[in-house]
């Protein structure tokens, strides 16, 4: 199955009983799409349609602690149930009412699908798709970064509502980026850990962060509004480059690297944005998987750093240490026991259920140590409300997804990450033209700018749909045409430049949109060089070389790409970066080509 968490983090799946009696709607106090008694566990009518008495249950005592009644709850398993609840797909004990839950959902930038969690139908069709990362970090605006968190939490809670979604979530991804080719640079918050930790905190407090309950004496019983996870622990920052791979990398890391760079923004999210997972990397470390070294995780984040929720693991690295590293040449209860003793609580995988059992009969394990992480992960569950809902909650549906507000949002956090690369002659504002040239592959793209971890939008505005509309809405633009230049970003031939610098002669002014996709630069896929791809730069220069009035070029990348001979091109003058800017895109783009927003973001990584 190897897919990862980046292709990783949530969810809640229910016994069927379980599902079919809890749907039943009722008038919520906003929208008539709310169920009446929504997927929490420890409702008594529920346990009566299973037969069974709830008062029985001590776990569903909401006078004891949250510790007291996960160690009821668990105490209840008989050891082959114990091992089916730890993996990503806990299959749930139907005889003590404990439905399944599948724990694998992300939301690296708004609600996604990747995982097994969510779900998009025609009651939920979409949810607000956000700037990819590296384009919100470049707005370097924390408030920023909160409040997209508390959108997309909102969003996730409501989808949890109406059985779309769980309420765990492996998002974000916190490494470091340390190679300007590294395929997974969109996800991340840039090159320097100090940032990197920042926007941790404040997108895990957005997500998490009950109001009224962002600090309680006990920190294991503090409310969450959905679980955060940060990802991936540590010294990650190779996919596939040149023969190497993530499933086999072994990073040679210095102490002092190590403290100061990879596992510093971890330790921020851990002690100050208080996220309730971590989740282990693929990769060695100085020789030992991430995933079975005692050190990294028991010692660092459970004892040192004070980890107040679960530690799992990227999907399917226990399969990748055996096949991939072959650590110690252990077979699967080995490996098993090894990353459990280690401190790893849940596997993204089916080794844990598979393999568990025979290593507590073969004596390589204790199933104590599997209480205790089965423990923490029932505690996490309960500060969600899982078990007993949260009142504040339930009233989210479907009238709370793609808000006005949250697309607004998302168009607001598109323009504060572009960044002014070159401006002469005042280029920017963009004045009254005749005709505007929109040329380049990227000029029409809608999907493209949402990046990899994303979900079914809201909708698109593409940059063609966003500088017509704009470009109407000022009076500054009569007609805007449109060429391609070439059939998709990696642009492999030369046939359509000719039409493009037709369009670029007949016109007032050009635009340029060239850049990347995630054909080019994505998780298990690094660049080997920052060129642009194919023939865009010869676009470029012939497009501008024929253009009868100013040229903007607008670079859509994740990482950095090479686009000197542009800055020196006299022709060309102006360049924005605008990343991968989400649903809403094209219409920031326009916005700060035709002067209705100043570009202030900053580069969160050197070009």
């Amino acid at each position: 199955m190897i897919t990862s968490c980046l292709l990783p983090c949530i969810a809640v799946l229910f016994l069927a009983a379980f599902v079919s009696s809890s749907r039943n709607l009722s008038l919520g106090p906003n929208q008539v799409d709310v169920p009446n008694d929504f997927s929490y566990v420890c409702d008594s009518q529920r346990f009566r349609q299973q037969g069974l008495d709830m008062d029985k249950f001590a776990y569903c005592n909401k006078s004891l602690s949250y510790q007291v009644r996960a160690k009821d709850l668990v105490d209840q398993m008989t050891l082959d149930d114990k091992v089916q609840q730890m993996g990503n797909s806990a299959k749930g004990v139907y005889r003590i009412g404990l439905p399944k839950y599948e724990w694998w959902s992300e939301a690296l930038h708004g609600v996604s699908n990747v995982g097994r969690g969510v779900q998009f139908d025609n009651v939920v069709p979409g949810a607000t798709s956000f700037p990819t990362v590296i384009l919100t970090a470049a707005s370097f605006n924390q408030s920023l970064w909160r409040n997209i968190g508390q959108v997309v939490s909102t969003e996730a809670r409501a989808m949890y509502n109406l059985g779309n979604a769980g309420l765990t979530f492996w998002s974000p991804n916190i490494n470091v980026v340390r190679d300007p080719r590294w395929g997974r640079i969109t996800e991340t918050a840039g090159e320097d850990p100090f940032v990197v930790g920042t926007y941790a905190i404040n997108y895990v407090r957005g997500l998490q962060d009950v109001q009224g309950a962002e600090h309680t004496s006990d920190p294991n019983s503090r409310p969450l509004k959905v679980s955060s996870c940060c990802k991936h622990y540590t010294a990650y920052d190779v996919d596939a480059w040149e023969g190497v791979d993530r499933f086999h990398f072994n990073a040679l890391v210095a102490e002092q690297d190590m403290l100061e760079t990879f596992n510093r923004p971890f330790e921020m999210c851990v002690k100050d944005g208080d996220v309730s997972s971590v989740m282990c990397s693929y990769n060695r470390v100085n020789g030992i998987p991430t995933c079975a070294d005692p050190n990294l995780l028991k010692g660092t984040i459970r004892e040192e750093w004070d980890l107040h929720g679960y530690i799992v693991s990227d999907c399917d690295s226990i399969e990748v240490m055996v096949d991939g590293h072959k650590w110690l040449d252990d077979k699967g209860d080995d490996a098993s026991a090894q990353t459990l003793k280690a401190g790893l609580d849940l596997d993204c995988g089916d080794f844990y259920p598979d393999y568990l059992k025979s290593a507590v009969f073969n004596g390589k394990v204790r199933e104590a140590e599997i209480d205790r992480s089965l423990n923490y992960l029932y505690v996490v569950l309960m500060r969600l409300g899982f078990f007993d809902g949260i009142e504040q909650y339930k009233s989210l549906g479907k009238g709370d997804v793609c808000t006005k507000q949250h697309i607004a949002l998302a168009s607001q956090a598109a323009r504060e990450g572009i960044v002014l690369l070159k401006n002469e002659g005042g280029a920017l504002l963009l004045s009254y033209v005749s005709k505007l040239a929109a040329i380049g592959p990227h000029a029409k793209v809608t999907e493209l700018m949402l990046g990899n971890y994303a979900g079914i939008p809201c909708q698109y505005v593409s940059p063609l749909d966003g500088l017509t509309k704009v470009g109407q809405l000022l009076s500054a633009v009569d007609h805007v045409i449109y060429q391609p230049g070439c059939v998709d970003p990696k642009c492999e031939n030369d046939s359509l430049i000719s039409p493009a610098m037709k369009a670029a002669k007949d016109a007032d002014a050009t635009i340029i949109f060239v850049g990347t996709n995630l054909s080019i630069e994505n998780e298990g896929l690094d660049r080997t060089d920052l060129y642009l791809p194919g023939y865009q730069t010869q676009l470029i220069n012939q497009v501008a070389a024929v253009s009868k009035g100013p040229v903007i070029l607008v670079i859509m990348s994740a990482g950095g790409v090479d686009i000197q001979f542009a800055k020196d091109n006299e022709i060309i003058k102006s360049i924005l970066w605008a990343g991968w800017p989400g649903e809403e895109g094209g219409l920031a783009i326009a916005d700060v080509i035709f002067g209705r927003y100043n570009p202030g973001g900053k580069l969160p990584i050197t070009w």
